[in-house]
């Protein structure tokens, strides 16, 4: 399907407000804040003041319309806990922010001519960054651990790190596919990039946040076998080997300092197994919980899933809403000192139960779709197909031990996540192909 109307053209002077505002959107791995939230409503507000007439391209969407039934729901439900029963919950509203999702991706596409502008910007933003935070005399003592970039923890640090490295690496291949590394100024691009992926990989070894390392281990390889994708397989492969061959040396170095704060985490899991296999999954954590093997902070970890497992068996399937907390209170482990559960799952699970987490596999296997056939119709690169994959399935993995979902990082990623589905979804619609130089429209190239 090809739309008639012609595409409307961005005011000069709206470009930089655009940037500013998708920069502000994008800056939370750097930079723990609410600014993308703001950031967002302002380019919903813009969109809808320049660009009014885009918002009919989303009507009759059945995404867009699951987006903003889920997120009616979970807001009616959030305001009946806290009116009718008093019960807040803890950042339960949060559940309601897909309302948004369709206006972001609105706006994405409004200034999709704009996106490599402002990665030219976002990542020497993000470079800077890394060479002002990190912290290169601790991190070689390798004693202590680090927060990387600015963050208010270090394992949110050390995620944010694994997305500016992810975005990076394909950011440079993105330069590479499209013939930009090839041109005078694909050599600061390089240069960039590589040092952003460098500083990332030295400050998430020096934050010791194992969750990190172990989604790295699953995505890295992911990462490395996708180079075997582009054309030029050959010269992908000697980068892949290359990039191998480091990695390798960094462990031989640095072996020993890893398995110093992995080793007692990986020795207590391989115990649990061994208890789950002989006593049950419950007397397994029991024992571990009660171990003075067990690390604190695996310890405390285990705590909080057994408190969420009881919480998740009284409401199964649609969870307890904002009267999770109260349930809370009654569980074997209700002293462990926070409520924050150290794993995404869990936190949709405890508050709307198996029908949350089957809505929002639905939405995201939806979106992840779109994204796809639009590489499919060549509307964007397999860099940006991978980039997005890439960053997801690291996202994924560090919901299982972190609630990330619930923090800044997480929030922004679901808005970009969205968004770009979205925008996708409406160049597919309207039938666009992608050129070297930009996006255009089959009927404007037919004119």
């Amino acid at each position: 399907m090809v739309a008639s109307e012609e595409p409307i053209a961005t005011p000069s002077r709206l470009k930089p407000v655009l940037v500013i505002l998708w920069l502000l959107l994008i800056s939370a791995p750097i930079l723990e804040s609410d600014s993308y939230r703001y950031a967002a409503l302002l380019l919903i507000g813009t969109t809808f003041v320049w660009f009014k007439p885009n918002f009919s391209l989303l009507k009759r969407d059945w995404l867009a319309n699951a987006c903003l039934a889920w997120g009616a729901y979970a807001l009616l439900r959030f305001l009946f806990g806290l009116i009718v029963h008093g019960e807040k919950g803890a950042s339960d509203w949060l559940y309601a922010f897909p309302l948004f999702f369709p206006a972001v991706g609105i706006a994405l596409y409004s200034s999709r001519k704009h996106v490599e502008t402002i990665f030219a910007i976002y990542f020497p933003i993000a470079l800077a960054a890394l060479l002002i935070s990190t912290d290169y005399r601790l991190i070689l003592a390798g004693d202590d651990r680090i927060s990387p970039l600015f963050h208010n923890n270090l394992i949110h640090g050390a995620i944010g790190c694994g997305f500016l490295m992810i975005g990076a690496f394909y950011w440079l291949l993105h330069a590479w596919e499209t013939g930009k590394l090839a041109r005078r100024s694909g050599s600061w691009i390089f240069a960039v990039a590589t040092l952003i992926i460098a500083l990332c990989l030295f400050n998430i070894y020096g934050s010791k946040a194992k969750g990190v390392w172990l989604s790295l281990v699953l995505v890295g390889p992911l990462m490395l076998a996708s180079l075997l994708l582009y054309a030029n397989r050959r010269r992908a492969a000697l980068v892949g080997a290359v990039i191998v061959a480091l990695i390798a040396a960094a462990l031989f170095v640095g072996g020993d300092d890893i398995w110093r704060f992995a080793g007692p985490t990986y020795e207590a899991t391989a115990r649990i197994e061994t208890e789950i296999a002989a006593h049950g999954a419950w007397d397994a954590v029991a024992t571990a919980i009660a171990s003075k093997d067990t690390p604190e902070s695996m310890s405390e970890r285990l705590q909080l899933w057994a408190n969420a497992s009881e919480v998740i068996a009284q409401a199964p399937f649609f969870g307890a809403g904002n009267h999770w907390l109260t349930l809370w209170n009654s569980t074997t482990y209700a002293s462990v000192p926070y409520t924050l559960l150290h794993n995404g799952y869990f936190e949709m699970l405890v508050r709307h139960g198996l029908f949350g987490i089957i809505v929002f596999a639905i939405l995201a296997t939806g979106m992840y779709s779109r994204v796809f056939a639009a590489w499919r119709a060549k509307l964007i690169s397999l860099s940006a197909l991978l980039a997005y994959s890439m960053v997801t399935l690291f996202f994924l993995g560090t919901i299982l031990s972190n609630s990330n979902n619930r923090l800044a990082i997480g929030e922004s990623f679901f808005f970009v996540f969205s968004a770009v589905a979205f925008a996708c979804g409406i160049m597919l619609k309207r039938g666009e192909i992608r050129q070297d130089t930009g996006m255009a429209s089959r009927d404007q190239k037919a004119a």
